[in-house]
């Protein structure tokens, strides 16, 4: 067992010792870490530079608000704006920000979506994407990785010292699981900065100490996948009979894993379920306002009867008997409609994306690099249920917000007290607006398919390399 212990030790020490003298993997290193510090550098810059534009809007919006001391309906038509958290977590993996955007116009008589996003207007982002540190941990690295290990076995053939090595009583089994652990350490150390940096980032910028267990799990997932690239590799270098065509495959695997199956597996989902425009969208919300949904009539003749209940309801025959100023309770009716016609045609919006999302997530399965994505942006809070869970809460504040100054402008029934904001309770009229992040469980759970693919990648290629093992045997 000793023997056995010193003999995998050596062989590891071996590796290091030809790394070390081995002027590519140097090279390797030295991309990867210029390529890490730039894109981390200019993800701490953007995270800096985001988070002092919201906190200067919060505060000018909420200043504003609380000295706007006009008429109700006025301030609300003035409205606000919400601006989605931001996370240190953002500056590993900004996912969908940049494209959904992470701002919500608050308006009376428009529901808005999530909208002002940086992609706006940059064509060379929309097409290319930014520089992050996931774009390098995800596809950059991932290819210099593979190339780099999928000559393990074959160089040691070319060179003749493969059957040398045997001969002197390393079996194939340890000589390549001792090149796997190898180059795995490689790997390791090329992650170990990124992760060293993250974990001062969570520490230095709130709320970093609530995410310490999404960065865990985040972890986690990036050395679970990169274990799976070794094996891979060493897979190639099994099957290969000469570095050359070992890198070939390399390339062509990493080709179709990074770029090639994503791609078609995202447009097979677009085309299977397609989603309207925005135009399209706002035309239909705008015409089942008009013209009414589920036979509740157009918008004159639904005021007429909410007048009428109004009126049977008090006991009086004449508007201007009401204890109440109408035009703020219709314009609250109309605002309840309105929000109940886009609830109603966002539901189908909605649905469709559910299907979109999990269709997403069963790619994870056949795929390991769409898994690591998945489970990145879900964990840093910048897929597509933390996009849809701040939409969510923001509309929910917008009615809120509206209702209180309608009900603000049904309250009074003086002339003179209609052109101006009670004052004495501004904070129950413009609350700050909070957005919990979800729980850690509820995450793990909801991309379960692509964690348990991720996990179980490792496993079934570890089984298929014990097998090619075997038969290896019969070739030397």
């Amino acid at each position: 067992m000793n023997k056995s212990l010193s003999l995998s030790f050596s062989l590891i020490k071996k590796e290091f010792q030809v790394a070390y003298r081995d002027r590519t993997i140097l090279i390797f290193t030295c991309i990867v870490f210029v390529l890490l510090t730039l894109s981390g550098l200019l993800g701490i810059l953007q995270y800096q530079q985001d988070a002092q534009d919201r906190q200067e809007s919060n505060k000018k919006f909420s200043s504003e608000l609380r000295t706007f001391h006009a008429d109700a309906h006025d301030v609300a038509h003035y409205g606000t704006y919400l601006f989605k958290p931001l996370s240190p977590l953002t500056v590993f993996d900004p996912g969908l920000n940049d494209y959904f955007g992470t701002s919500y116009r608050v308006e009376a008589h428009v529901q808005h979506e999530v909208d002002y996003s940086n992609a706006e207007g940059t064509d060379a982002q929309l097409r290319f994407g930014s520089l992050t540190l996931t774009l390098i941990l995800q596809v950059l690295l991932p290819f210099l990785y593979l190339t780099m290990c999928c000559t393990m076995l074959t160089q040691e053939r070319e060179q003749g010292t493969l059957k040398m090595l045997l001969t002197y009583g390393s079996s194939l089994s340890r000589l390549l699981w001792s090149k796997i652990i190898a180059y795995y350490i490689f790997a390791i150390l090329w992650l170990l900065p990124v992760f060293m940096g993250m974990l001062v980032l969570l520490c230095l910028f709130d709320p970093g100490h609530l995410l310490l267990g999404r960065f865990g799990f985040m972890m986690l997932a990036y050395l679970v996948f990169y274990f799976s690239l070794t094996l891979i590799a060493a897979l190639i270098s099994l099957y290969s009979r000469s570095s050359r065509s070992a890198i070939q495959l390399a390339m062509g695997i990493w080709l179709l894993g990074a770029i090639v199956l994503p791609k078609i597996g995202t447009t097979w989902i677009d085309q299977r379920y397609p989603l309207s425009s925005r135009a399209e969208f706002n035309h239909q919300v705008r015409q089942g306002y008009l013209k009414g949904i589920h036979g509740d009539g157009d918008s004159r003749s639904r005021v007429e009867k909410y007048l009428e209940q109004l009126c049977s309801q008090y006991g009086v025959k004449k508007l201007a008997e009401l204890p109440m100023n109408v035009d703020g309770l219709v314009l609250q009716h109309n605002e309840d409609y309105q929000q109940k016609v886009f609830d109603y045609y966002y539901a189908n919006v909605e649905k469709i994306i559910d299907q979109q999302q999990q269709s997403l997530s069963a790619m994870g399965l056949l795929n390991p690099f769409t898994a690591l994505k998945r489970l990145s942006m879900t964990l840093s809070g910048t897929d597509f249920f933390h996009h849809q869970l701040f939409f969510q809460q923001a509309k929910d504040y917008r009615n809120t917000f509206i209702r209180r100054l309608n009900n603000e402008v049904a309250k009074k029934t003086k002339q003179e007290e209609l052109h101006k904001v009670s004052t004495e309770a501004p904070a129950a009229l413009f609350p700050a607006f909070h957005y919990p992040f979800p729980k850690l469980a509820v995450l793990l759970w909801r991309e379960g398919i692509p964690l348990f693919g991720l996990l179980i990648w490792p496993c079934v290629l570890a089984l298929v390399l014990g097998f090619r093992l075997k038969f290896f045997k019969t070739r030397l």
